[in-house]
């Protein structure tokens, strides 16, 4: 079962439309849609068929192009919905 959630997850991750790339102190999104909410502790972001909520600590918007979103502080959770 948790093999299999993670493959759903990996796919969903590297689709070719969009990438959500997690790193240590920060999340880099590309081809997101809008910014659903936003604060420190949570973050809602929209994608085409779905949301990213991001879950951490002192987080902020490093760099935001049209496309493009760099968010950084400490990241703890990372779902989708």
């Amino acid at each position: 079962m948790v093999k299999h959630m993670l493959e759903i997850i990996n796919n969903a991750l590297r689709n070719n439309n969009y990438y959500v790339c997690l790193y240590k102190n920060n999340i880099y999104l590309y081809n997101y849609k809008d910014i659903i909410s936003f604060d420190n502790s949570i973050i809602m972001i929209k994608f085409d068929n779905f949301n990213l909520k991001i879950k951490g600590n002192n987080m902020l918007i490093k760099h935001m192009q049209e496309k493009e979103l760099i968010i950084f502080g400490n990241i703890i959770g990372v779902s989708y919905e």
